[in-house]
């Protein structure tokens, strides 16, 4: 059986140092804050608002969400955005996205103050990202992921990482964070033929396709036996009670060293790299 990393365990060894954070922020005179701008209330967004509003109240970050109506115009859309971008007292500024069609981030992404930008969501970013920076945003999902890695002090040198997924919010970038880090990565997504073959020497597989039960146990029959599965995806199950992963957890599990969960995985890590990101934020404004 695969031991199964919790992200609660990964969560708390960050919750300690943004504790610590926020105290001498505070001394200082200043104060982080989260906004959340959402047009509409989409169900999809429900899980992750959930965990959001669940770490930041533990660690008393202020916190407050922007919502606007779903027929509303590109104009007010970015000028919402304007407003909550020039307020001296937000400190991390998170977009809900895909914005619904026909709205576009476009503005946003180029206008967005980079010390603010905290889910790597604007240009500066996201370049600095893919530039193998270790100075920037990170996107916190993809973040998430590395923190997993180093929790369990896995060296990503002469390590092959299969990454299942190539969003811009997930996939892309951490392929470039992992190939910073000297991993050598092999990039799938939901139209790539043989992945079974293409995780056959696989150390480490992350899948991020939002794609329920993408990976099966019988793709894994040639895989390493110590082999670390980590699970992004977030999928309505199929019954349609509660969330689950990418992963079909109950025929890949018995076959592989480190597994994580959905939920109980990735989501509370993410979460709290958010909470991170936005203290970090106000220690830039210092």
């Amino acid at each position: 059986m695969a031991e199964i990393v919790k992200g609660a365990d990964v969560a708390a060894k960050l919750k300690e140092n943004i504790t610590e954070r926020l105290a001498k922020l505070r001394s200082s005179g200043r104060d982080a804050k989260l906004t959340i701008l959402s047009v509409g209330d989409d169900p999809a967004n429900a899980s992750y608002e959930r965990g959001i509003i669940k770490v930041f109240t533990a660690l008393d970050i202020p916190h407050e969400k922007v919502v606007l109506e779903a027929g509303c115009s590109q104009d007010e859309f970015d000028s919402a955005f304007t407003k909550i971008n020039e307020d001296p007292t937000v400190t991390g500024i998170l977009v809900f996205r895909p914005l619904p069609k026909p709205l576009s981030v476009e503005f946003a992404a180029k206008t967005i103050d980079p010390n603010k930008d905290i889910d790597c969501m604007g240009y500066y970013n996201q370049a600095s990202t893919a530039m193998g920076s270790k100075d920037c945003f990170y996107p916190c999902t993809a973040e998430a992921v590395l923190k997993f890695l180093e929790y369990e002090n896995v060296d990503l040198a002469f390590k092959n990482v299969v990454v299942i997924g190539r969003s811009t919010v997930v996939g892309r970038p951490l392929v470039s964070m992992l190939i910073s880090r000297n991993a050598t990565v092999t990039c799938c997504h939901t139209k790539t033929a043989d992945i079974t073959d293409r995780i056959s020497n696989a150390d480490i597989v992350v899948t991020a396709a939002g794609s329920r039960a993408l990976l099966k146990g019988d793709m894994l029959k040639n895989a390493k036996k110590d082999c670390f599965c980590i699970d992004v995806g977030i999928n309505m199950r199929e019954d349609g009670q509660g969330i689950c992963g990418d992963i079909e957890f109950e025929s890949v599990e018995p076959l592989v060293g480190k597994i994580t969960t959905v939920p109980g995985g990735v989501g509370s890590v993410t979460s709290t790299l958010l909470a991170e990101h936005v203290v970090r934020g106000a220690e830039m404004m210092l």
